[in-house]
């Protein structure tokens, strides 16, 4: 069978040269006098490839070129460009809007023929897609339609995702915000960020409606299975949106598309209300999104880490000594001011340097990171917490009389004592801690930072004299 190639040229000597040109080396030639009359007649007459100008009235070579690309049963088509631009620009702008080819009009006629036929014949050997062609005019007058619009969105959400992302140096934040506005046009109850570093995990899970909690918990864990995960890594989870619905109910799978971070590994997971439209509607939106997204997560992790340098330990990834000292005392002046309760806890790794001298300073990081991130899963978001020494936390907890404090600080132990932490060279080791509370009305008015800390250090010794693995008073 003859093939047939679509030449798209609003220039009619231009159009008769390429035809005369494809014509004697044995194609069969199409011909249209624009990018939209090219659309329509590339999406109905199902040619082996096409030949487009760039300049054209009505839609340009470049607008054609993302139409047939984007379209699903027009994507495989191998379009070559031939045009009187030769520029470095012109060519970078149609290569990368999907190019096969890119030649200007100073080319040799073998060239062409040549160029044709090696693309023709890639595109015949390679999988076609199974999408069914438009049935008659209409059809294809209203796909490209729908395809301009689903254009038009895409540009949009792009503009929106990437106005709400940049500038952010909180990378939830950006995850949150980057997935409300995938949220907006995709009809998904969960939508989830995973990101892996070499000493962290970040999981995002923005829920959309109530699941309930053992569904999101599997879906966190579905997500932490497909992206890689060091041994000792931190988890930092963060769940948003309507809290938890009543019972157990199996949710459908998630759909998983890979994040193109620039060094690290990310995943987007997806959870389809309705996992065939979401097939037939949404992917390929979403898809069109994942670079995009990327560069807004990629831009924020590293604000963050910039923002973090400073004020966190790089270890643990907790305010410094500095920052958190600093943090309390804006909190005990905040306190004072108002006459609100407020209390703190210091905690300290019972016998740390065992860990170290046993198992090596890599496991003492890592058991280190692992306490980081069981104290960040029990507090609040408005606690303030950080790495006060070697081995030891100073937790600030406002609005907390002592005895919540010290309900607080059982938790935290707890939570603790009943996990163990896996270690770099394998296995895992069982940790536990004291905890010291001390509360703001406790010591003499007007009260200072360092009064409220020494009062928690001394009672954090009661809880090390107690025999360990307790909370005092």
């Amino acid at each position: 069978m003859t093939p047939r190639v679509l030449v798209v040229d609003d220039s009619d000597f231009t159009r008769t040269l390429i035809v005369r040109t494809l014509e004697r080396a044995g194609f069969e030639v199409l011909t249209a006098r624009d990018g939209a009359e090219g659309a329509v007649m590339a999406l109905h007459e199902r040619p082996a490839a096409v030949v487009t100008d760039l300049e054209m009235p009505v839609m340009d070579g470049y607008q054609l070129l993302r139409l047939l690309k984007s379209d699903p049963s027009s994507s495989h088509l191998p379009v070559v460009i031939l045009t009187s631009h030769g520029e470095a620009p012109s060519r970078f702008w149609g290569l990368h809007t999907g190019a096969d080819a890119y030649l200007t009009k100073d080319y040799e006629a073998s060239e062409l023929v040549d160029t044709v036929r090696r693309l023709v014949a890639e595109t015949t050997l390679a999988a076609q897609p199974a999408v069914e062609p438009p049935q008659g005019p209409l059809e294809v007058l209203a796909r490209v339609a729908r395809q301009l619009d689903s254009n038009l969105l895409s540009a949009t959400l792009v503009n929106t995702l990437l106005e709400h992302g940049m500038g952010v140096d909180d990378l939830h934040e950006a995850c949150e915000r980057c997935l409300a506005t995938i949220a907006e046009v995709v009809d998904a109850p969960l939508l989830v960020v995973g990101l892996s570093e070499p000493e962290a995990v970040y999981l995002h899970l923005r829920l959309s409606q109530a699941l309930p909690l053992k569904g999101v918990e599997r879906a966190a864990n579905a997500v932490l299975s497909a992206i890689p995960v060091n041994p000792g890594a931190v988890v930092d989870a963060q769940v948003t949106g309507p809290r938890e619905a009543e019972g157990d109910v199996e949710l459908p799978d998630l759909e998983f598309l890979p994040l193109p971070l620039t060094s690290t590994s990310g995943m987007l997971a997806v959870l389809p209300r309705n996992p065939q439209q979401f097939e037939t509607v949404s992917r390929h939106l979403v898809q069109g999104l994942l670079p995009h997204l990327a560069v807004v997560l990629d831009n924020a992790r590293l604000s963050q880490r910039l923002r973090e340098l400073s004020s966190h330990d790089g270890l643990t990834r907790l305010l410094n000594h500095r920052a958190v000292h600093e943090r309390l005392g804006e909190e005990l002046a905040r306190s004072i001011r108002f006459d609100r309760p407020l209390s703190v806890i210091l905690c300290d790794l019972d016998l740390f340097k065992r860990v170290n001298d046993t198992y090596g300073h890599l496991a003492g990081d890592a058991v280190l990171r692992a306490v980081a991130a069981s104290f960040r899963t029990t507090l609040r978001t408005s606690d303030v917490i950080g790495r006060y020494g070697g081995e030891e936390f100073l937790v600030v907890l406002t609005e907390s009389e002592l005895e919540a404090a010290r309900q607080v600080a059982e938790r935290l132990r707890a939570g603790l004592a009943h996990r163990e932490v896996p270690l770099p060279a394998g296995g895992s080791l069982a940790v536990t801690a004291s905890f010291g509370v001390a509360a703001r009305n406790e010591v003499p008015a007007p009260g200072s930072a360092e009064a409220l800390v020494s009062l928690a250090d001394t009672r954090l010794y009661q809880a090390k004299a107690a025999g360990r693995n307790c909370v005092r008073p």
